[in-house]
């Protein structure tokens, strides 16, 4: 694999979300790899036939090996010279992402063929190809959408679900026998819900409970503490309980009430972050079906529980949320996104006082709102953070702890100066190559340019003047990205940054604003609150660690152009909760 007459290949595969078929993955790298056996000097290096599973190709976020494939280019020595891929929607559905790519690959000497379409970055008219397909690659997931779109708007006029499970009823398959798809199985026509006796009668109790009165916590407390199953739980919530959140839900949902309202909401990519988020569309947009076998809840019964839940509204809306959750837990507090329930792993947030009728607490969701926690133990807002910051300002930033930081930290730095200066030694000879090359170019491109003042113009000597000089731009490029990195700052400067930064945070104490609660997020990831029992009196412990130096790898990645973990430091305190 060291012969330079040998093209190293490497392969990257993809398989959308949609299709959700493992064996697409091994019918691309199998055209991959017959298109190599077909070409003189083609090699796969088998430690780089990557691929992305279940991955969408409308983003480039979260698609690790395609990552890991633009960071093996940047390498040096490179491990390899082509990226094949059977088509280019592989690489992206996204135009802008599609180019981006294949203009980072090329910029470290990485050359992408579509194997399909016969497309080689290398030819001159490759661009232009590229952003064709690309285009067409990006309007295929947009008429994919819009067929869906369209599609499920037909099954919500027809009566039937146009997507998803609803608690309180069973996804029925309308089924075709007549017509077979895949693997032998009848054709779904469409899908009809069917209502669960069982969870009618819940979601009838859930109403009537309402009507009587009885708030969202109330409720959901209810149905934990006699073992109701709850619905499926949202993603990324750990537990399946009543939640205020989810009662609310049900309350409001006209499918009860046998109305079927759809395309309230609309998927939007963010494309910053890659991901789907819902976005609200416009009553005008929304459509009202009656589905009147859908009915589970009467009408008469409707109109009092939400009678009930707008007369609790108005009465207490000051201090609640429409999720009956008390507003000040939506407020951003000091600690507020820090702390962690020691028992259940739910995140602490305010659950008692606004701040004018009463103290604002801190206590445990799943107590207070759901039952399912046994932490019952609330601390006021003001205390825990009184003697959070006292702990952290007299125990953690002593000069004790300083020195110890700063001495790490120079520890690890003038380790990676080392590090570093043995690489610019690599690069040295590699350099004085491409250095020596570049002088070459030069000097036949001004023999090229005194050839055209004597003889006049000249097309065959213009070409060749401008291939000269695009290879010289080339190796401009490669130059510049080989460049040793400078390892000449002193480490007495990195000395003094640390050391300001533990000042400021000291500063940072003095003074418990928004600016306070900006800099605690950076410094501390988690804080776990245990319920103790000190001397018969109630107490949180505190534990968590203290990252002394967060942007001690921004530091680094300036002066060195590489990272380092910064030092932590663990701690655990008791809180007195009164």
């Amino acid at each position: 694999m060291n012969n330079p007459n040998i093209v190293r290949c490497a392969i990257y595969a993809r398989y959308s979300s949609d299709m959700q078929r493992v064996s697409s993955i091994e019918d691309q790298i199998r055209r991959c790899r017959v298109y190599a056996g077909l070409q003189d000097r083609y090699e796969i290096v088998e430690q780089l036939v990557l691929s992305d599973k279940a991955q969408s190709g409308a983003t480039t976020k979260g698609r690790d090996a395609l990552e890991q494939v633009i960071e093996a280019a940047k390498q040096t020595p490179r491990p390899f010279d082509v990226l094949l891929v059977d088509d280019t929607s592989r690489l992206a559905r996204n135009t802008e992402d599609s180019l981006r790519t294949v203009s980072i690959l090329k910029f470290f000497g990485v050359a992408v063929i579509s194997v399909s379409q016969g497309i080689d970055s290398r030819q001159s008219s490759a661009r232009q190809l590229l952003t064709l397909h690309a285009m067409m690659d990006e309007q295929y997931i947009v008429g994919v959408a819009d067929k869906v779109h369209r599609g499920q708007e037909g099954r919500v006029l027809q009566g039937l679900v146009a997507g998803g499970r609803c608690f309180g009823y069973n996804n029925v398959p309308i089924e075709d026998p007549e017509k077979l798809a895949k693997y032998g199985r009848p054709t779904v026509l469409g899908v009809r819900a069917e209502v669960n006796e069982q969870q009618a009668a819940v979601v009838n109790r859930i109403f009537g409970m309402c009507a009587d009165g009885m708030s969202l916590a109330q409720i959901a407390k209810t149905l934990n503490k006699e073992g109701v199953l709850a619905p499926q739980p949202a993603r990324g919530r750990k537990q399946r309980a009543w939640a205020p959140s989810s009662i609310r839900e049900i309350l409001h949902n006209e499918r009860y009430r046998g109305v079927q309202v759809w395309n309230r909401t609309k998927k939007e990519r963010n494309p910053e972050t890659g991901k789907k988020v819902s976005r609200p569309r416009p009553q005008s947009d929304w459509k009202r079906v009656e589905v009147q076998e859908w009915r589970i809840v009467t009408e008469e019964l409707w109109d009092r529980a939400h009678a009930s839940f707008t007369e609790r509204s108005r009465h207490f809306g000051s201090a609640t949320t429409a999720s009956g959750v008390s507003k000040a837990s939506t407020s951003k507090y000091l600690f507020s996104g820090l702390l962690v329930c020691g028992v259940c792993g739910s995140n602490l947030v305010i659950v008692s006082g606004d701040g004018r009728r009463g103290y604002r607490k801190y206590g445990c969701p799943s107590h207070r709102y759901r039952g399912t926690c046994e932490n019952g133990l609330f601390i006021r807002q003001d205390l825990l953070e009184e003697q959070l910051l006292a702990y952290l300002e007299a125990q953690i930033l002593t000069e004790e702890v300083a020195s110890y930081t700063v001495g790490l930290f120079e520890k690890q730095l003038k380790e990676r100066l080392e590090e570093l200066s043995s690489q610019a030694d690599a690069h040295t000879a590699e350099l004085t190559d491409r250095r020596e090359k570049r002088r070459e170019l030069q000097v036949e491109a001004e023999r090229i340019g005194r050839a055209i003042a004597a003889t006049g113009h000249s097309p065959t000597l213009l070409k060749l003047l401008a291939d000269l000089e695009q290879r010289v731009r080339t190796l401009d490029g490669e130059i510049e990205a080989h460049r040793a990195p400078d390892i000449k700052p002193q480490v007495e400067h990195v000395r003094r940054y640390a050391l300001e930064a533990i000042l400021d945070l000291r500063s940072l104490f003095q003074s418990v604003s928004q600016k306070t609660k900006v800099k605690l997020a950076q410094h501390i990831n988690q804080l776990v609150l245990t319920p103790r029992q000190l001397d018969g009196r109630s107490v949180y412990e505190v534990s968590g660690s203290w990252e002394l130096l967060p942007d001690s790898k921004c530091v680094i990645l300036m002066v060195a152009r590489d990272g380092i973990e910064p030092p932590t430091r663990g701690f655990s305190v008791r809180c007195s909760t009164n």
